[in-house]
């Protein structure tokens, strides 16, 4: 058997993601996580909650968390790529959130507010098989 047909269909997923990729997760406590990946490496995927601005090593294999600086846990359930529109609106997010803009400058634009109420029925709808 060829080492392809050796891998899953999730590993083959995660193995694809790329620095950039906004990707889904979910916690230990079943909150959802909107990932902005920024690093990758053969066995692990650097990315962080676009709106708390945590960080997180998961681990290329299975999505699962090596480490949260905070504690707890985190899964990735999907790897699908958003539409173009809605990942620069997430990237911008995400700089947004980084920046940290103090009040009354820091407000979330319409398009923001439907990105974070809306990217979790996207995610959904595209989950990585469990195995």
């Amino acid at each position: 058997m060829s080492e392809i047909d050796m891998t899953s269909a999730r590993q083959r997923a995660l193995g694809a993601v790329r620095i950039g990729d906004v990707i889904y997760g979910l916690s230990g406590a079943g909150n959802e996580k909107l990932l902005l990946v920024y690093d990758v490496s053969d066995d692990s995927i650097f990315a962080r909650h676009i709106t708390s601005q945590t960080s997180a090593r998961f681990d290329r294999a299975d999505g699962e968390t090596k480490s949260i600086p905070s504690g707890g846990s985190c899964r990735i359930v999907s790897t699908a790529a958003l539409p173009a529109s809605r990942h620069e609106i997430a990237i911008g997010l995400d700089h947004k959130m980084r920046t940290g803009k103090a009040h009354p400058d820091f407000v979330l634009s319409k398009a923001e507010i439907d990105l974070l109420l809306t990217s979790g029925d996207f995610f959904r709808a595209h989950l990585l098989p469990e195995r």
